[in-house]
């Protein structure tokens, strides 16, 4: 079989997700899909899924879309940013004990070899957290020479890497789930714990009306308008609501060096999303920086803010955002940082909100507010 003929199969297998799974087919959709050698079944690293011509010859077209659903069930959960510091085998072989009962549960074929154990059931309360610490509890000893082991690394220089990976995992998931929604099948087909990691990276969790309302001070021009009140009160009853709080332009820099994690990046750019959908600014600009500016994005509220590409990995210098912006102007600089940077700031003349999730010392200029993660407060 040519691999013309394998990628004729490949697409018959997006068709037969597409007729079977909203949520999975979009998520295939924005996968680049690859035949070759270098893996030894197939893999996926999060945005790429490998799979090797032989592997592919010895499965039908039903497999072949149940191999595809599987790996796109990997990306998913975010099986590849989740696993920290876990084993690397044993938390691919908890994800599979999941996704392959999730699958012949929907009807689809597993791969062949495919991990199946009925008693990790998801719909039993079970998660790949916690079959992966029952397997540790069980002292599993997988036979790695037998198994598909498809969590990958991004390990070669075609593959995103980083912050750049992440956020473009993030925005393939997001989208599935909007298409889901779209057709009426999200409630029953996405499992609760991936709606609640969806959830979370969209919803920012910093109290910003506080926080910006406190910082801006007389900066926001309030803009009152008589429309209905909430629907609490009486039909015929009218208030002054806030129209809009008037905010111009906002300029956010994004701290992409080596000590900021993966998921930090995307609990900032949530914080970001928050910010553009409550206080709608006029205009913003979001800053990808280390020790230099990598990229600049203009940002308008047709802007998906969770898929920006960023960069970075470096170290970290805050001068060259302070100089940009002096020649930028704004009416704030919100930085997210865990400000292990230069100690010397020199002084501005435009406020500068400092966003640290660190418990370094504040900055020398400007307000510094202090998260936990962003889940917790000043």
């Amino acid at each position: 079989m040519t691999i013309k003929e394998l990628e004729g199969r490949l697409l018959k297998a997006k068709i037969e997700l597409m007729t079977r799974s909203a949520f999975i087919s979009t998520i295939a959709l924005g996968m680049r899909h690859v035949i070759t050698d270098a893996t030894k079944t197939a893999d996926v690293n999060g945005t790429v899924i490998r799979y090797n011509p032989e592997f592919l010859k010895g499965q039908t077209i039903a497999q072949f879309a149940g191999l595809m659903a599987h790996e796109c069930w990997h990306v998913a959960f975010q099986h590849m940013a989740r696993r920290g510091s876990k084993d690397h085998v044993i938390w691919n072989c908890a994800g599979d004990y999941i996704i392959n009962f999730m699958l012949t549960k929907a009807g689809f074929e597993i791969p062949t070899g495919g991990l199946l154990n009925k008693k990790y059931d998801p719909g039993a309360d079970w998660s790949t957290d916690s079959v992966y610490d029952d397997l540790v509890k069980e002292n599993y000893d997988p036979d790695t020479g037998n198994l598909m082991l498809d969590l990958r690394e991004a390990d070669d220089g075609k593959d995103k890497e980083g912050p750049q990976l992440d956020s473009a995992i993030t925005n393939i998931i997001v989208r599935a789930r909007t298409q889901a929604q779209m057709s009426g099948k999200a409630a029953g087909e996405i499992p609760d714990e991936i709606s609640r990691m969806i959830d979370k990276l969209l919803n920012p969790k910093l109290p910003w009306q506080v926080i910006l309302n406190k910082f801006l001070d007389q900066r926001v021009k309030e803009d009152y308008s008589w429309a209905r009140k909430n629907r609490r009160y009486p039909s015929d009853t009218y208030m002054p609501s806030l129209h809009s709080y008037g905010l111009g332009h906002l300029t956010f820099a994004i701290d992409t060096s080596g000590s900021i994690e993966d998921k930090e990046l995307q609990e900032m750019l949530s914080e970001i999303n928050g910010i553009q959908q409550v206080f709608n600014p006029e205009h913003m600009t979001v800053i990808d920086c280390d020790s230099v500016i990598h990229k600049v994005h203009d940002v308008d509220q047709n802007t998906d803010i969770m898929s920006l590409d960023f960069h970075g990995g470096g170290g970290t210098r805050f001068q060259p955002v302070l100089d940009y912006v002096a020649e930028h102007p704004t009416q704030a600089l919100i930085y997210f940082t865990d400000l292990y940077g230069e100690t010397e700031i020199e002084p501005v003349n435009y406020p500068v909100l400092w966003i640290c999730n660190s418990d370094h010392e504040p900055a020398t200029i400007g307000e510094t507010v202090y998260v936990d993660h962003y889940s917790t407060t000043m």
